[in-house]
């Protein structure tokens, strides 16, 4: 998982992201339809550990079924050099 600096220079978590916007999405809709519905309403905490499940869910699939990130993926990992010459096995024969 890849994640991304911001100007300011701190890390971004993609999935802190995508919990951050499923968690308003569905807290609006729970609380907000709650006064008019009777019956079982999430805690917040518990509202917030289901967005980081949903996230965490989305971002996987997203790496299995997206073309787009199959095929980003695919693109760096061919561009990665890889040469039997480059390694050293001879440090595997030496006694410590």
């Amino acid at each position: 998982m890849s994640t991304t600096t911001s100007p300011a220079g701190t890390r971004k978590d993609p999935i802190a992201d995508l919990a951050l916007q499923i968690y308003v999405g569905m807290a609006s809709r729970i609380y907000g339809d709650a006064a008019g519905k009777e019956g079982t309403v999430l805690q917040p905490r518990e509202l917030a550990q289901l967005s980081f499940r949903l996230a965490e869910a989305f971002h996987a699939e997203d790496r299995a079924a997206n073309p787009v990130t199959i095929a980003a993926a695919a693109a760096a990992k061919a561009a990665v050099k890889f040469d039997a010459a480059d390694l050293d096995l001879g440090s595997l024969h030496h006694r410590r």
